[in-house]
């Protein structure tokens, strides 16, 4: 069975990105996918007075915001998957979630800034592409 981890963002270019694991499935009859949206860890002064649980939970909804058209999508197109939140860097969290659930293969939707845009900006895909022991498909969205 082919494993895929899909992080998604709420964008259109995450989006995307299961439309292409979607895909997948038509040509790879056994394919699980795992979908996760991260959310940055928030800084104290973010949290002041707020219980642990309380924190977790406003950014687990916030999470399953961001996951509910793709899971949707795949829901629909009969994909296998399981949805995961996790809190942290997005690439860091990217690379120890796929070790951890033993997954072959990234896809993940891309901006496409271009080379110098991402040095300025900074890139979740381009870290993922250096952190990663597996393959990473970047997926770009068409432009609207």
């Amino acid at each position: 069975m082919r494993k895929i981890l899909l992080p998604v963002d709420g964008s259109p270019h995450a989006f995307e990105a299961a439309c292409f694991v979607i895909g997948l499935q038509r040509r790879i009859a056994e394919l699980e996918a795992h979908v996760v949206a991260i959310e940055p860890k928030p800084m104290d002064w973010q949290t002041h007075g707020m219980e642990p649980e309380a924190i977790h939970s406003h950014l687990s909804t916030r999470a399953m915001l961001a996951m509910k058209p793709v899971l949707h999508a795949l829901s629909e197109a009969g994909v296998t998957h399981h949805a995961h939140v996790r809190l942290g860097d997005a690439a860091e969290s990217i690379v120890e979630l796929c070790d951890a659930l033993g997954c072959d293969t990234i896809v993940m939707g891309t901006r496409g800034l271009g080379r110098v845009a991402s040095l300025t900006l900074g890139s979740v895909a381009n870290k993922v592409l250096h952190l990663a022991k597996v393959p990473v498909v970047c997926v770009k969205a068409p432009a609207a």
